[in-house]
């Protein structure tokens, strides 16, 4: 493979293994080799740019496709923002509350929780430091980046959700109610990520490409779960983690190592990029 390609990376369970919550020192090597051989790299992630983590985009990207393709950004410049009607946004979070369904609501510059979040995951995400570093152009000045806010905050931002219940939420009836309007990815059997209808990360993928006038046949991409299929299915060159949802495999060109057993840099060696 000795053309330059587009290669796009999901980060947890890919750049960032789940269990350990760190980077093998191989994947932050065949990125730098990457970059250096004239090859683009870029993030391709579920999350939306209040929870990129520092460490992450410290490791050297040329751009990220956020928040399943509603928010895009090359070389720091931000290239697309979808974001959701006011009133919309407040009846999620209203709905949120009467379903009794616990989650994240992304955005660019909050993510806003339940005042008591019970759900493990997203108790997790609550207590996780907010990025300082600021990627793209400025945010609305009344938005102070990193900062925490609620369900109940007299104004909303947010451009997705990841929701996850148990036995004491209602999450049919909120599917039903949403289903016109959202596309509710099952990460697991207690967890959705809720993208608007439209985006995910292969329109991410497709907008980029336009941009910079690259071919699909020049696009290569590493994921683990069930959000990056839309990904794994739209470029030319697709890789799954070893460790990742198994339900995947069969979608993809290779399945590499785990993510510690060095399975970015194995899996570029094999495709000859190294």
């Amino acid at each position: 493979m000795t053309e330059k390609y587009l290669i796009f990376f999901d980060i947890d369970g890919t750049i960032l293994d789940n269990e350990y919550q760190v980077v093998p020192d191989s994947t932050v090597r065949a990125i730098a080799a990457l970059r250096e051989k004239g090859h683009r790299c870029l993030l391709c992630t579920g999350r939306c740019r209040d929870i990129w983590p520092k460490e992450i985009l410290d490791i050297g990207f040329d751009g990220v496709v956020g928040g399943c393709g509603t928010h895009i950004i090359y070389h720091d410049e931000e290239l697309l923002h979808a974001t959701l009607e006011p009133a919309l946004m407040r009846e999620l979070a209203d709905d949120l509350v009467r379903f009794h369904i616990d989650g994240v609501l992304e955005g660019s510059a909050h993510s806003y929780f339940h005042r008591e979040p019970w759900m493990p995951a997203v108790v997790g995400f609550f207590k996780e430091p907010r990025p300082t570093r600021d990627i793209g152009r400025s945010v609305s000045p009344e938005f102070e980046q990193g900062k925490i806010e609620f369900l109940d905050s007299p104004t909303l931002d947010f451009d997705k959700m990841a929701l996850w219940f148990d036995e004491t939420g209602d999450m049919d009836s909120f599917k039903e109610k949403y289903a016109d309007r959202f596309d509710f990815i099952e990460r697991d059997p207690t967890f959705y990520e809720v993208v608007p209808t439209g985006y995910s990360k292969a329109s991410g993928i497709e907008f980029i490409c336009r941009h910079l006038g690259v071919p699909r046949e020049r696009t290569m991409s590493f994921g683990d779960s069930t959000n990056d299929l839309p990904m794994l299915r739209y470029t030319q060159v697709s890789v799954a983690m070893g460790d990742g949802n198994p339900d995947i495999f069969p979608e993809v060109d290779y399945v590499t190592e785990p993510v510690m057993e060095d399975g970015i840099e194995k899996a570029l060696q094999h495709f000859g990029l190294l």
